[in-house]
């Protein structure tokens, strides 16, 4: 994620308002961090179904996240089991690796790489817009809303 781009927001357009005249506020990656590592961070009941439904019917299920890896992989991976995500072929975080690059470019790569395994992507779901962009995007992409932040 790129701090200077991204913006809390509750709704899909970062340009509008919250209310009344007041903007949307900066993205504290600190206090995000911070929430993140409470670790009840709830599940879309909506998401957990369609995972919970791919797994029954046999979907090998990827799980790819702007998280950094050396910081966030524990916590995230136990937050995921306690909210019911449990079966996905793999989680992947944010290594060193592509540290610094755009989610879009990120994401990209890790799609690649993916398909370069022998695996067909039927499906990209993602809540921000830069996770549906770039290459090896599958058959489908299904863009879910965002209520706290959204990146530009």
């Amino acid at each position: 994620m790129v701090q200077t781009r991204e913006k809390l927001c509750r709704n899909d357009d970062c340009s509008l308002k919250r209310t009344g005249s007041e903007l949307c506020d900066p993205f504290d990656s600190a206090m995000f961090k911070a929430w993140i590592n409470q670790g009840m961070c709830p599940a879309n009941p909506v998401v957990l179904r369609l995972f919970k439904t791919l797994i029954e019917k046999g979907f090998k299920v990827f799980l790819v996240t702007g998280r950094y890896e050396g910081t966030l992989a524990k916590i995230t991976t136990d937050n995921l089991h306690n909210q019911g995500f449990i079966g996905y072929q793999r989680l992947i975080l944010r290594s060193m690796k592509y540290k610094g690059q755009s989610a879009v470019k990120y994401k990209s790569s890790i799609r690649k790489e993916i398909e370069e395994e022998g695996y067909r992507i039927w499906g990209n779901v993602g809540d921000q817009w830069t996770d549906l962009q770039g290459e090896c995007l599958g058959n489908r992409t299904f863009k879910i809303p965002n209520p706290m932040y959204c990146i530009s």
